[in-house]
This record gives C-alpha cells, sequence and structure tokens, in this order.
C-alpha cells in the first residue's frame, strides 16, 4: 500500500515525494511498524506499570509525527498526539520543564535503591516480558527475516480475508473487556480518593460528584461499543441489546462514532487530479493552479497542516468519480465565470497567481489527468519536476455564461 499512498493521498507534503524513493522492503517495513503501532501497542495505554504507558505514548507521537511530515491530515494527527498526552504523568513533564525529580526519603537523588525491592524486580520483569512477546509476536506473525546477501528485512504484509476476520473476532470482545476493567478500576480509585476527603460535607460532596461523573463515563463507554465493534458484525450482535438501544437514543447527537480517515487504496493506477482550464476566446487555454492541491508538475507539494483547505481537500474526491457526483462543481465553475472574489480567495489568495484576476473567464472546462511522482533520476530543462502527468479525458465541459449545457446542469442539481 505504501508504494502508492504517498503519491495519491489528499494533500501531499515534500516529505511525502522523499519517502516515496524509499525501496519496497522498507515500504512494507513502515506497514508493519503501523500495524504494531497502531493495533498492539493501544492496549499498553491500560498498562499498569508507567514505563509501558510511556513507551506506548512515545511510539503513538513518533507515528502521528512521520504522519505529518509526509502528509497533510489537518488537525488530525495534533488531536491524536493531544489525547495520547493522557498517558503522562506530572513527574515526567516535569523533567521536559526542567524540574529536579522529587527525591524519596533521604536517599541520594542519583542513587537507586540497593538491593532493588520485590515489587520493582518484578516489574522489571513485567516490562522486559512485554517487550519481548511484542517483539517475538512481530517477528512470528510478519514473517520479519534478514536478507544478508541483498542486505534487507524482508516481512510479510499481506493476509486473506479469512485471517483478518478471524483475528478481528479472536481480539474484539477481549479488548472491550481490557477497556472495561481499566474503566473500573479507575472508578474504584477514584471511590477511594472521595473516602479519603476530610469533613463530612466535603465528603458528601465528593461523593456526589464521583456518582455523576462514574455514571456519565460508564454510560458513554458502554454506547462506544456499538461504533468500535462495527469492524466486526459477529462481535457487534453479541452486545446486550439494553446498548444498543441506548446508543439508538443518543445517535443524533453524535456523541460517540466509529472514525476512519479512508478505508480503501486509492490511485493504484495513478493518482487521479483534477485539471482547471480558462480561456477568453474558446482556443488559448490557462490552466487555473491551486494553492495546495498538485497542478503544475513543477510546483512543490505544500506544507498546510494543521489548517483544512476544503476546496482543495474536497477536488481530491472529486476527481475519483464523474463530477455529477459532485454538483457543488458546476457551482465552482458558475462561481469562477462570475469573478467572485470570495470564491477566487479559495483558488488563490494572491491575485498575482490567479490568470484571471483583471478580467473573468469567457469558458471554462476541467480536465482529468493521472499524477504520478518523478523519480530521483528523472529531470528536464528547468525546475526539477516533482510530478510528471498524463491525460486522461475530459472531467467537465467547455461551458460560459448563459451556455445551455451549464444551466441544464445548475437546474440538475438544485442549483439554479
Amino acid at each position: 500500500a505504501l508504494t502508492y499512498h504517498y503519491e495519491t493521498q489528499c494533500i501531499p507534503t515534500p516529505g511525502a515525494w522523499f519517502a516515496h524513493q524509499l525501496p519496497v522492503w522498507f515500504q512494507k517495513l513502515s506497514v508493519v511498524a503501523t500495524y504494531v503501532i497502531e493495533v498492539a501497542v493501544p492496549v499498553l495505554f491500560f498498562a499498569p506499570l508507567r514505563r509501558l504507558r510511556l513507551f506506548a505514548f512515545y511510539c503513538q507521537v513518533l507515528l502521528q509525527v512521520l504522519i505529518i511530515l509526509t502528509g497533510n491530515y489537518n488537525f488530525f494527527n495534533a488531536l491524536t498526539i493531544v489525547l495520547a498526552f493522557s498517558l503522562l504523568d506530572e513527574e515526567h513533564v516535569g523533567r521536559w520543564l526542567g524540574r529536579p525529580k522529587k527525591r524519596q526519603g533521604s536517599a541520594p537523588q542519583s542513587l537507586p535503591a540497593w538491593p532493588p525491592s520485590l515489587g520493582s524486580v518484578l516489574a522489571t520483569l513485567l516490562e522486559l516480558s512485554t517487550y519481548g512477546l511484542l517483539l517475538y509476536w512481530t517477528v512470528q506473525y510478519f514473517g520479519l527475516e534478514i536478507k544478508w546477501d541483498k542486505k534487507l528485512l524482508d516481512s510479510k504484509v499481506a493476509f486473506t480475508y479469512h485471517e483478518f476476520t478471524t483475528w478481528l473476532r479472536t481480539v474484539t470482545l477481549p479488548l472491550v473487556g481490557v477497556a472495561f476493567l481499566s474503566l473500573f478500576w479507575e472508578i474504584l480509585l477514584a471511590m477511594y480518593r472521595c473516602a479519603c476527603v476530610r469533613g463530612c460535607f466535603w465528603k458528601l460532596w465528593a461523593t456526589l460528584q464521583w456518582a455523576i461523573m462514574a455514571t456519565a463515563t460508564v454510560s458513554l463507554f458502554a454506547v462506544s461499543l456499538v461504533p468500535f465493534t462495527y469492524i466486526d458484525h459477529e462481535s457487534n450482535g453479541k452486545l446486550w441489546p439494553g446498548i444498543h438501544q441506548l446508543f439508538g437514543a443518543v445517535e443524533r447527537f453524535q456523541v460517540v462514532n466509529s472514525y476512519g480517515l479512508f478505508r480503501r487504496m486509492t490511485g493504484v493506477g495513478g493518482r487521479p487530479e483534477v485539471v482547471l482550464e480558462g480561456s477568453y476566446d474558446g482556443h488559448s487555454w490557462t490552466e487555473i493552479e491551486f494553492m495546495y492541491k498538485p497542478g503544475n508538475v513543477s510546483a512543490a507539494p505544500a506544507v498546510v497542516a494543521p489548517h483544512q483547505p476544503r476546496l482543495d481537500w474536497q477536488l481530491w474526491f472529486a476527481a475519483l468519480g464523474h463530477h455529477h457526483g459532485s454538483p457543488w462543481f458546476t457551482a465552482l465553475v458558475l462561481r469562477l465565470l462570475q469573478g467572485q472574489r470570495d470564491v477566487i480567495r479559495l483558488v488563490q489568495v494572491d491575485e498575482s497567481r490567479y490568470p484571471f484576476s483583471a478580467r473573468p473567464p469567457t469558458f471554462l472546462r476541467a480536465q482529468l489527468y493521472k499524477y504520478w511522482f518523478t523519480g530521483p533520476s528523472e529531470g528536464s530543462p528547468g525546475p526539477a519536476p516533482w510530478w510528471r502527468r498524463q491525460h486522461v479525458q475530459e472531467f467537465f465541459p467547455t461551458v460560459s455564461l448563459g451556455d445551455p449545457t451549464l444551466e441544464s446542469l445548475l437546474r440538475q442539481h438544485g442549483l439554479k
């Protein structure tokens, strides 16, 4: 998948071009790392050991930073990193801020206790066992093998549909159990803290807050199980019917939902891209370049995150199908023919880069191209190209204001 992903995602970054040049064995290893970090490591969010939770935190942040460097996914990665910060404690954050570590008793700060206690020995053994199990599972499940003659690390990243569904049925409900036990433990700890509060009034006040928060949290957890188990219909059917009823009662409020950026690989035969062209005479055409999406093959990919340029983003989806599937595209063509400034600013903020800033075009049309990243050895006179492209077909017919084709499309889409 990664041999296509970097050049076919919505809005690539310059880092995506470099990542695309990496050898295939490294792309396969990247897929393995993604599986491990997104599937196995999140279980450690609930680990009783602090260092395992810190390990899970840094794995998640590393993955999100790499995604930010190679793709513009708006605020998605920033939100994920913010959520991951809940795995940190005050002491660890204090180290980032340069605060000295609190001393325990009179022992010097630099010298650990010796001999170590039984609890610390067991904790270390559990931590090492977890790392060992994670490594063993990765090697076995993905068939990691060092091929010294070719100087590469080979791996297996393809699974049959049966293997995938069987694995889902095996892990989905146990993961729900792990999450429930973690939540139950947090509720018990909170109740214990309420009992430790001094004074009858404050103890009662703390208990009331605990009851409200615990009820809200358990309810939210229960309804979240419905979208969480969507990925495996068998596990979804095993949920208690009352949970489904509760979810149905609050579904319109969108309190919880299933979430995924993209669930299908696109652009395997090349990245489809819509290119708008304008003309005054209908014979000489000038391409309209957008601020963020690929167009000019010599222009470097943009870095725009965490902003989401909605128009450039939607043009990526529009290119995947017929223009009838994107009725808004007809409205875009109409507004550009009318020369509406607000719409032009969605295309180019800098008017000097918009070829029809002085006078709106008389005619507009759109062509569909397939784009590919260039290789490191591809060069041409002038600016080094980042892309190479091939014309596929007309995406939107040539129209002008008052044109019967444009009027018909506007009526058809209810935009007249």
